[in-house]
């Protein structure tokens, strides 16, 4: 009999990648692998990584969870991909039972690890040169931690807030509310602080759920008239994070049910900290009270990663892939994915997928042209047409926060003037069109002033400066133009 241990399985959060190689040796290895693939990242992170067990046994697959809930779903939405996969790897004969799992602790489950920074479950390793870079992967990128997160000015206060929840210090809060747009490590915070609080204190108990999770499990748990026993699992952790409890808008039963979880567990000088794509006030559909109830806690908000930040995070994600990639391939990827932490992993995936096809060794340097090849042409929106003139000035009105008609105008506010300049630089730099031209466009007489307005933004981002944002602060001009960019490529 051989069993998978529960440390060796990891996924990576919404779109993770399985750590296991199916080029390995081990059946149950290959078989999960493949489960994963088909079942996708997050319902494999969901209900089997780390509390299910693979077990193979005179030829057939004992699959072991760790509840007859979980037993239950996977046989309902899963079992006939199981048994595809498993007889695939041990013959036709082979047959899936599933069961609880016996417990030998007491220990509190512990969730999926997961990594703010995902990519989607890679399909069956073919090309030995990715198989060597994937082995040269660090294993704690699998299994994310606090100290491997990617720490700038955007996620600073988040980042030190988690770190103190996860140390259980003195004046953490007992609710705390991460919120940010997706792909930019909220998944990886909560993760890594419930890591570092197992790993500081081993009687503690912790859990790790999703929104989703939280529903079904209340649901099942009405259904089969077991809320006391449900509500007991909860109220009685140390630390219990709730990842996307977004999915409780418009849920009213689950939410009253929730809200007094945090209500006892707060109560009990334990610890609830949640991620949302939205901030409390603006979540659709959430109750009044628990609003309120985030609300006073310690709500907190992920920006988007600058360039500096970005960069740092590309040169690490580059060499956990095992690319080699120059200073201005790095500052060229940065520049390109400016959404998220899945971007720029989409980014370095089709890079490294370039540099299989152009058959390029571990070891040899990438450079930008390679990087602007992966990410196709700059001057082209997502759907492939031309970025028009017309969009640019749109796009540049909308984020610096001017009108149309004052951009036109001969006014002179900072804020009409830096528009004025970004526009003329980003038609210089994304359509073929002249000076002329951007001048009629911009209601100019002559192209002169044009002709300035785009030497004084080169110069200013040859200085690296910050100027007016939308929002009566400041920005880096770079992350400005960064971001008008990666709008007029989305189309």
């Amino acid at each position: 009999m051989s069993t998978i241990p529960r440390s060796n399985q990891s996924t990576a959060d919404a779109g993770s990648a399985v750590s296991a190689s199916p080029a390995g040796t081990d059946p149950r290895a290959r078989i999960g692998h493949e489960v994963a693939r088909r079942v996708g990242p997050r319902r494999w992170d969901m209900w089997f990584d780390r509390g299910t067990e693979f077990v193979i046994e005179n030829g057939s697959l004992r699959v072991e969870a760790e509840s007859r809930f979980v037993v239950d779903w996977i046989e309902r939405h899963f079992r006939e991909t199981i048994q595809t996969a498993a007889r695939a790897e041990l013959g036709e004969s082979a047959e899936v039972r599933l069961a609880v799992r016996e417990r030998t602790t007491t220990e509190e489950p512990r969730p999926a690890a997961a990594s703010s920074a995902s990519t989607p479950a890679p399909a069956p390793e073919r090309d030995s040169a990715r198989a060597g870079r994937r082995r040269t992967r660090d294993r704690r990128d699998v299994e994310p931690s606090l100290e491997d997160f990617e720490v700038g000015d955007s996620n600073r206060l988040a980042f030190d807030a988690a770190s103190r929840v996860a140390g259980d210090l003195d004046g953490a809060a007992s609710i705390l509310f991460i919120h940010g747009d997706c792909g930019i490590g909220k998944s990886h915070l909560l993760r890594g602080l419930c890591a570092r609080r197992r790993r500081l204190d081993r009687r503690a108990r912790v859990r790790y759920v999703t929104g989703e999770q939280f529903t079904n499990e209340y649901i099942q748990a009405v259904r089969h008239q077991d809320l006391d026993a449900f509500r007991k699992r909860l109220r009685s952790l140390d630390l219990l994070a709730i990842d996307d409890v977004h999915f409780l808008s418009n849920k009213s039963a689950t939410q009253s049910e929730f809200l007094h979880t945090v209500d006892a567990i707060a109560m009990s000088g334990a610890t609830v900290v949640v991620a949302s794509d939205a901030h409390p006030r603006t979540v659709n559909r959430f109750s009044g009270p628990l609003t309120s109830r985030f609300l006073s806690g310690m709500v907190v908000r992920l920006e988007r990663p600058d360039r500096d930040l970005r960069v740092r995070l590309v040169r690490r994600l580059a060499a956990l892939r095992g690319l080699r990639l120059n200073e201005s391939a790095m500052d060229t990827l940065a520049s390109r994915c400016v959404g998220s932490v899945r971007e720029l992993l989409g980014g370095l995936a089709r890079l490294d997928a370039l540099a299989r096809i152009d058959g390029l060794d571990r070891g040899d340097e990438i450079g930008s042209i390679a990087v602007q090849r992966a990410l196709g042409d700059e001057s082209t929106s997502s759907g492939g047409r031309p970025i028009r003139l017309a969009r640019i000035l749109e796009v540049v009105c909308e984020t610096v926060g001017v009108e149309h008609d004052d951009l036109l105008s001969n006014g002179r506010h900072r804020r009409v003037v830096l528009a004025r300049g970004l526009s003329a630089y980003l038609a210089r730099e994304l359509t073929n069109a002249c000076f002329p031209e951007i001048a009629s466009a911009l209601g100019r007489t002559t192209h002169s002033t044009v002709h300035t307005a785009d030497r004084r933004i080169r110069r200013q981002l040859e200085l690296d400066e910050s100027v007016a944002a939308a929002d009566g602060g400041t920005v880096r001009l770079r992350d400005l133009v960064d971001e008008i960019r990666s709008t007029l490529r989305r189309g």
